[in-house]
């Protein structure tokens, strides 16, 4: 894996608190890493949980998706753009809650690409320990005002 150097927020399109995660690790052509650190400000921490529910797992896996597919469009030249999450098989979280303090790292890898849709096998971990894995399938429209049925003002 190659180390990045460019702020999580110049390789995805979130912006704001939808950003969810907070460093860009590496990235190969066919593969992700990035992190997190759950506190208390976390997006979806939830006190009575010490913690932020597991299920949010998806969203960091797909925000790490997003993150290699702005790898990808910078390498190109272009910026980061919008993708949809179509759908995850076996979703398999090993922990209830991602706990305040973890330092999680998502990773993703890129197991089948055709044209504009795409499938990774992503995981989560805390040091050794895999908190959640799962298989996502992806759609990254060539021109998103096209496919949202908007039209451009002349």
């Amino acid at each position: 894996m190659i180390e990045l150097t460019r702020p999580i927020n110049q390789l995805i399109p979130h912006s704001g608190t939808m950003s969810l995660l907070q460093e860009a690790i590496a990235a190969t052509e066919e593969t992700a890493r990035a992190g997190l650190r759950i506190a208390e400000d976390s997006l979806l921490y939830r006190p009575d949980l010490g913690g932020v529910p597991s299920w949010v797992g998806i969203e960091y896996m797909a925000q790490t998706i997003a993150m290699f597919a702005g790898v990808e469009a910078r390498r190109a030249g272009g910026q980061p753009a919008v993708g949809f999450l179509l759908g995850t098989r076996r979703y398999v979280a090993n922990v209830p809650t991602f706990r305040l303090g973890a330092h999680l790292i998502v990773d993703v890898e890129q197991d089948f690409r055709d044209d504009q849709m795409a499938a990774f096998s992503c995981t989560i971990v805390d040091g050794t320990d895999c908190l959640a894995e799962a298989r996502l399938n992806v759609f990254q429209p060539r021109d998103i005002g096209s496919f949202l049925g908007m039209r451009s003002e002349a």
